[in-house]
């Protein structure tokens, strides 16, 4: 791990989240509902035309670090807190969707998509918070890349990339979030056709 430092906080406000409290009844009881509140965000499936590769973030979480540093089954290893995951960012400027979606792009991976395709927008967390995510899907090569990435603000980010083919066993072997399966799945049955798979 690449951090220095790391304990927790006591921890009183965030510009990212908010803790929500909501009472209500059902059934005749009073019922309560926590919650948190969170932003937006924007996810972008990058396919590289040259390699035949999709590229990915490796990021540590701390969440997942935290949570796997308390399950006495998880063997600690190098990987503790890592995941992979599709580039990704908070709406969090006056920015359009698309704009954040490819400034962020060229924050983590250093590539400027010339060309972002709206798949949809979806909900996750239901339970303990809900947010929108939008995923983009973009197609680039060595031309659009414009910097080094790695991420900003204190993030630690590597690129990581998968050959197509090699996308399942990729995933079998790795923790990652549950969009990346879909992405694949997407890509399969929309996109392989036209680029020879």
């Amino acid at each position: 791990m690449g951090f220095k430092n790391l304990k927790e906080e006591s921890f009183d406000t965030s510009i990212y989240i908010r803790p929500k409290r909501f009472s209500y009844e059902s059934k005749g009881k009073t019922c309560i509902w926590d919650f948190i509140e969170a932003k937006d965000s924007v996810s972008t499936l990058l396919y590289h035309r040259d390699f035949q590769s999709f590229i990915f973030v490796r990021q540590f979480r701390i969440p997942l670090w935290y949570h796997q540093n308390k399950d006495k089954s998880y063997k600690k290893d190098e990987n503790m807190g890592y995941t992979i995951e599709l580039c990704s960012g908070l709406v969090d400027k006056d920015l359009s969707l698309e704009e954040i979606a490819k400034e962020e792009c060229i924050e983590e991976l250093g590539y400027s998509p010339k060309f972002l395709e709206k798949i949809g927008d979806f909900y996750t967390g239901f339970g303990s918070g809900t947010s929108k995510q939008s995923f983009y899907f973009a197609v680039i090569d060595e031309k659009d890349k414009v910097g080094l990435g790695g991420g900003i603000d204190g993030e630690q980010i590597e690129a990581v990339f998968v050959k197509v083919k090699e996308c399942e066993e990729f995933f079998a072997n790795t923790i990652h979030t549950p969009l990346l399966n879909f992405a694949h799945l997407w890509f399969m049955k929309e996109k392989a056709k036209e680029f020879g798979f």
